[in-house]
């Protein structure tokens, strides 16, 4: 339709905030933005001589919300924060109720740990009681071989049992992290075979096929062997216990450039998949058939995964139902993993990362130049040692205490003794050209080296060898394998027991009336020292009162009257007395100028020179050095 073009239009949309009244010949009007709501639109116009009618015309309009302005979508938050809430609350009750569930099971753990391992102190005493004449009567009893047999079947079994007492304390002491790791380095190949013969017998009995096979004949590594043999132990009694008769049951031992693998493989009934993932839990028993009708406790792979775990190692597993299963060992070569709370054993077998051409070549070499530069702050100890790697071990442990002089016999030992007068020394016994014991006797024979503290490290456990070591005048005596914590703690014991003695040898010389002690503290009090450093010791107090008041005695003059060079002297004297030649022949002047005062019989001038002194001026400053006051108020203070 056309419209005439002088006829204006107005429009109005009530209910909204803005009217428009189009003057002209426009025929739309544009309304943007419209809240939701009712609207009613008016529209009129004029005639054609542009004259407003009456002629208004309305249009309802409604505007309808936006969807989630709209009822159902408020529903919709509520059912959507109420889902969230439902969510949250069920996961906190879940993680609650998992918590509350893994914190009930591990007290039902701890209490079976409990009672199974107070009812294993009970069974300790009576088991030993049982095992011990049971092996004394197999050892040295006239049996029947029926009988025997009979006895055999119950040490077996005794000691199995044991071993399942000392499985659950030990199970304790990890729990209570008391279990602690003595590592020394093992040749794993007949480490492992001496275990496996423990289970010959029983392979014979249900005629199985029982190996070991192994890339190479020597494979060393850092582990604890108690701990490793009960990994093994378990291992190979599971795969007896579930392996049916005339199958195979197969260790082998592969050497990797950074780990250690042991594979125990049997031919038994398997463990299914869905089980496997729960097999190192405690007190878990996975496994329904038991072929020699033995009983299961559950807790020897978990106690397996525990020992290795603090190996640092990894165990697994492959197995299916029916054909058999493999647990795989690997164990980390090298001692680098282990922390500082590993207590470390040496042995004479002890090999050491070192390469083989720089222990020949290098070594001496470094030990030379060492030897040449001694730090005079540090005191000196001497490792005499045939077994290179040993004695190479031995000063790793030191060398950041001690300045170390190594020698690899007692004859070279003897000698390095005499030159350098070391403040300690550590000496294996069994040795080429010379053995620990003859070099003891010599080094206490000598009065140049009586006085030097000796460590003897030996293989002989006996009580003869202890005896023989300690008559040869060796202040220790410890039996290989040892640990290195318990030699470096013996040494540093020995030193400063040795330090305390030097204290308590200076304060016995001389006393003076006021400190006069009964005859038995003086007993106590006194030092013990060997014959020849008593010898010694008498001779230069014999020297020096005879020469006391000469002021001109100088330390050659003693040195010479013992028969010793000056550095020797000098050496001897301040390991003994802890003073310097010069030092201790200034305290026993002032001793003696103490107890001439104390006789109230000469004036100061003369006791000075009764002492050596010239100078009254130098005598009571040397005085008040040593007793904290001049020699008139020491007078006056004994009055």
């Amino acid at each position: 339709m056309k419209y005439p073009n002088n006829i204006s239009y107005s429009y109005q949309l009530e209910g909204f905030e803005k009217n428009w009244n189009e003057i002209g010949n426009q025929r739309t009007a544009t309304y943007t933005n419209l809240p939701k709501g009712h609207y009613t639109l008016k529209v009129r116009s004029t005639n054609s001589d542009g004259v407003w009618v009456e002629n208004t015309r309305t249009l309802a309009i409604t505007v309808l919300p936006s969807f989630w302005e709209t009822p159902w979508a408020y529903l919709l938050y509520i059912l959507f924060i109420l889902l969230i809430i439902f969510i949250a609350a069920y996961i906190l009750f879940t993680i609650f109720r998992l918590k509350h569930k893994v914190t009930v099971e591990q007290e039902i753990s701890d209490i079976k740990l409990r009672f199974f391992t107070n009812i294993s102190h009970e069974l300790r005493t009576p088991l030993t009681l049982i095992a011990g004449p049971i092996e004394q009567v197999l050892q040295h009893g006239k049996l029947e071989d029926e009988e025997r047999e009979q006895l055999v079947l119950v040490e077996r079994n005794t000691n199995r049992m044991l071993r399942l007492v000392n499985q659950i304390l030990d199970f304790r002491k990890i729990q209570n992290k008391k279990m602690k790791m003595k590592v020394q380095q093992i040749d794993l190949i007949p480490f492992t075979r001496q275990i496996m013969e423990s289970f010959n017998r029983l392979a014979d009995e249900h005629q199985m096929d029982f190996g070991m096979t192994a890339q190479t004949s020597q494979v060393k590594i850092w582990a604890d062997p108690d701990k490793l043999e009960k990994i093994l132990f378990n291992l190979l009694s599971n795969a007896f216990k579930y392996t049916p008769q005339g199958k195979q049951i197969k260790v082998s031992i592969q050497e990797g450039e950074t780990d250690v693998t042991i594979a125990v493989e049997d031919q038994g009934i398997g463990i299914a998949e869905n089980k496997q993932k729960s097999l190192f839990v405690r007190f878990e028993n996975l496994v329904d058939k038991n072929l020699f009708n033995q009983a299961s406790t559950g807790i020897g792979l978990s106690l397996v995964k525990e020992l290795i775990d603090m190996h640092h190692g990894t165990i697994s597993i492959q197995s299916k139902p029916g054909e058999g299963s493999c647990f795989t060992i690997k164990l980390p070569k090298g001692k680098e993993h282990f922390d500082e709370t590993v207590e470390f054993i040496l042995s004479d077998y002890v090999i050491t990362d070192i390469v083989p051409g720089y222990m020949n070549t290098s070594l001496s070499s470094l030990a030379e130049s060492e030897e040449t530069n001694l730090n005079n702050e540090k005191e000196t100890i001497l490792i005499v040692e045939d077994n290179q790697e040993l004695r190479f071990f031995i000063k790793t442990i030191f060398i950041q205490h001690f300045n170390v002089i190594e020698a690899e016999n007692g004859k070279i030992g003897l000698e390095k003794s005499k030159k350098y007068l070391p403040d300690i020394i550590i000496s294996d016994v069994m040795m080429p050209e010379k053995d620990g014991i003859e070099m003891v006797r010599e080094l206490r024979e000598e009065m140049n080296t009586s006085h030097i503290p000796i460590v003897m490290l030996t293989a002989k456990s006996t009580i003869e060898s202890r005896i023989e070591g300690m008559k040869s005048g060796a202040d220790d005596y410890i039996t290989k394998p040892f640990s290195a914590a318990y030699l470096k703690a013996r040494i540093f014991n020995l030193v400063d027991q040795r330090k305390k003695l030097q204290a308590l040898f200076c304060a016995s010389l001389l006393p003076t009336a006021t400190s006069q002690q009964t005859n038995y503290e003086k007993e106590e009090a006194q030092p013990s020292l060997s014959a020849n450093d008593q010898k010694f010791i008498d001779k230069v107090m014999e020297t020096i009162e005879k020469h006391l008041d000469n002021g001109d005695l100088m330390v050659e003059d003693i040195a010479n009257e013992v028969n010793m060079s000056r550095s020797v002297f000098f050496k001897k004297l301040k390991t003994l007395t802890g003073l310097s030649p010069v030092e201790f022949l200034r305290e026993i002047r002032m001793k003696r100028a103490a107890q001439l005062i104390e006789t109230d019989e000469y004036n100061m001038a003369q006791i000075a020179y009764m002492v050596g002194l010239n100078d009254s001026h130098y005598f009571s400053k040397c005085f008040k050095q040593q007793y904290g006051m001049t020699p008139t108020e020491y007078k006056e203070s004994r009055k």
